[in-house]
């Protein structure tokens, strides 16, 4: 079926695949928004989750493609500029809402958008190669998004949107995956090339928002017992860690 198609529609169909992933969080069907605890649980997992993708995945990945380009870091201290004063807005329309919760579920929809963008840059250029080294690379890409997703996930409804807004939101960042698929193709590839720079303005992004968001969060539920804590923040780094190691990357 796949080598049937064309490059373009078999990058596409890829793509709206690798976005369905972000509707993992109906697995867990939230009634009600987690307690104290089931938020602390959540929280350390997708800190752990994004710091790991930040310097296990996105950074490496960054230099390995933008080695003879030195500069490429700049993009890194810019995103993480650019989220400070983001969130400096987002605190002034949300001033009577949680001083932590309100921006971190929008700044992760922009970061995650970015990186899925990304992703369908990646699945696109590798099915420009062969329809061999494009499912190679969306099932490389689908291992990795679903602990992504769910942290993404876990953020969104701690954030406190509902279940089905934070599934629906959630699957719109998704979709720029094909987005990044359609733009690879409409510029002839001219974006895979600056692939680096939007890998390290991810990096910016992920840090930006674990260590200025949801880290304090896990800090301040002081409540819960370290096992929710400690253990969480360190299998979502092991799980990544595990997966590139699977996956090669």
């Amino acid at each position: 079926m796949w080598p049937a198609l064309s490059p373009f529609a078999s990058s596409l169909l890829a793509t709206f695949w690798v976005s369905t992933i972000a509707l993992v969080g109906i697995v867990f069907m939230f009634r009600r928004q987690p307690g104290p605890r089931g938020e602390a649980f959540l929280l350390s997992f997708a800190a752990g989750v994004l710091l790991a993708t930040t310097f296990l995945e996105l950074l490496p990945e960054a230099v390995a493609r933008g080695s003879r380009d030195g500069n490429v870091f700049i993009a890194t201290l810019v995103a993480m500029i650019a989220f400070f004063f983001l969130e400096r807005v987002l605190h002034g329309f949300h001033v009577h809402e949680d001083s932590h919760a309100v921006p971190s579920r929008y700044l992760i929809l922009v970061g995650d958008g970015v990186h899925n963008l990304i992703d369908g840059i990646a699945i696109a250029a590798a099915f420009a190669v062969s329809p061999e080294l494009g499912l190679a690379t969306t099932f490389a890409v689908t291992v990795h998004e679903v602990p992504q997703e769910i942290a993404d996930f876990s953020i969104l409804m701690s954030g406190g949107f509902s279940l089905r807004t934070a599934l629906l939101l959630n699957f719109l960042s998704g979709l720029t995956a094909i987005l990044g698929a359609i733009l690879f193709w409409a510029f002839a590839g001219a974006l895979e090339r600056h692939l680096a720079w939007f890998m390290t303005a991810t990096a910016g992004m992920f840090i930006y928002i674990a260590g200025s968001d949801l880290i304090p969060q896990v800090h301040h539920h002081r409540t819960a017992p370290g096992s929710l804590i400690y253990v969480p923040f360190l299998g979502g780094i092991a799980l990544i860690a595990v997966l590139n190691a699977l996956t090669g990357h």
